[in-house]
């Protein structure tokens, strides 16, 4: 596999860089002198591990980050911090995903597109209209495909703790309402830099124009974008819907937050302590995705009073975008078989079970 190719430095240091290399700095260390509470034995030393993420306060991501944190101290008994840097606070998700490969950075729970750069088959995750619902996708990934996805990981240092949900996307923009592939015609479309969405947007007659989440806000208000995708719980825990006047509810991808850790970090950890991380990752996963759901359900009838609100025939979009298909089959026949099949399977079997 093509290595990922490192981040052009910047010109000079942005506030967020110098503010994030200080708390960087001031956490550095892997072990603090103490000891915790309780009728048990006693550890003479505790573990503070630093998380990155890039989502807004209230976020499924950010709660799940959260409950992460509190998961961790209550099995440690306090022995095992968890310190959260959020809302892009150490960087971008690219940024992050290279801080957590050269050790730098303990972990992240990050997106689907600056994984995949290094683990490409995770993009085929994303294909477009390949699950129905988030459910679906879950039924997926949480069998077969989430192993082959993190040996992969392991081999380019990241170690898997789970596949966090970021949900079905849908698109909104300032310009029209959006029925049918032709009416995204030349609109500039803010993508994640991932290429699995850059085709598909290219696909549908777009312009697709990558951008850092962090950015994205402004460049909506000042219109260097018309237009952007994500799942309705970001839009909304980042007020993008107050610089954008149509949704449609396209559903055109889903995809995951991979939640990982820097495997040079994880080694030197005792056992005791991954299974306290790899338990409460377990129960934090849960309870991110139950977020989600409730949220999406709630944020869709708040949209469908404040947006204009449009549910386009799903089928034709799937249509326009088949030969995005061609194109990762032969980029990745044998994941692709795996990933498709394992989608069809469940498919199948709801199908069956409603009839």
């Amino acid at each position: 596999m093509t290595p990922p190719r490192p981040l052009t430095a910047p010109r000079g240091p942005r506030r967020r860089d110098l503010l994030g290399g200080l708390a960087l700095a001031g956490l550095a260390g892997t072990a603090l002198t103490g000891c915790a509470g309780g009728d048990g034995p006693r550890r003479t030393d505790s573990v503070r591990i630093i998380l990155g993420h890039g989502a807004a306060p209230g976020n499924p991501r950010s709660e799940g980050a959260l409950a992460f944190q509190r998961l961790v101290a209550e099995k440690s008994d306090g022995e095992v911090e968890i310190q959260i840097l959020g809302q892009e606070s150490v960087g971008s998700d690219t940024e992050m995903m290279v801080s957590v490969a050269a050790g730098t950075l303990d972990m992240s729970i990050n997106s689907q597109g600056p994984f995949s750069s290094y683990v490409p088959e995770a993009a085929l995750i994303g294909l477009p209209f390949l699950f129905e619902t988030s459910q679906h996708a879950y039924q997926v990934l949480d069998g077969p495909i989430q192993d082959e996805i993190a040996v992969l990981a392991e081999e380019k240092g990241f170690h898997v703790l789970g596949y966090w949900d970021n949900g079905m996307r849908d698109i909104t923009n300032s310009v029209h309402p959006i029925e049918v592939p032709e009416d995204l015609a030349g609109l500039k479309i803010r993508t994640p830099d991932d290429p699995m969405t850059i085709d598909i947007f290219d696909q549908l007659g777009a312009n697709p124009t990558p951008m850092a989440f962090g950015e994205l806000y402004l460049g909506l208000r000042q219109g260097a974008v018309d237009g952007q995708e994500n799942p309705v719980v970001n839009i909304h825990s980042s007020s993008l819907h107050e610089v954008q006047a149509h949704l449609a509810v396209t559903g055109h991808k889903y995809e995951t937050n991979p939640f990982v850790m820097s495997t040079t970090r994880w080694e030197k950890l005792d056992d005791a302590v991954r299974t306290v991380i790899q338990e409460a990752a377990v129960e934090a996963l849960a309870e991110q995705r139950r977020l989600m759901t409730e949220q999406t359900a709630e944020i869709y009838t708040e949209f469908e009073q404040s947006l204009q609100v449009t549910h386009p025939d799903r089928a034709v979009f799937r249509e326009a975008t088949a030969p995005v298909y061609e194109t990762w089959q032969q980029e990745h026949p044998d994941f692709f078989e795996q990933i498709t099949a394992a989608a069809d399977e469940i498919r199948a079997e709801h199908e069956e079970s409603a009839a």
